[in-house]
């Protein structure tokens, strides 16, 4: 098994939740930056860790790493 942890700065997470079209209510984005501080804690527990700030650019190296780990 292969793990990876999409990063993103703690602001740029609050302004993607706050700004989702299905709207999420305010304690779930509450909770869901709350919970950010522990999630990066256990970083070094994945094999891979990618800067998430570019959809195209994320997807593109996460194809890379399946097709590598496939290998």
């Amino acid at each position: 098994m292969v793990t990876i942890f999409l990063r993103v700065p703690k602001e740029e997470l609050q302004a993607r939740l706050e700004n989702r079209i299905d709207r999420l209510p305010r304690d779930e984005i509450i909770l869901r930056l709350n919970r950010f501080d522990y999630e990066e804690s256990k970083i070094g527990n994945y094999d891979y860790i990618i800067k998430n700030d570019d959809l195209e650019k994320t997807v593109s190296i996460i194809q890379t790493i399946i097709e590598y780990e496939m290998k």
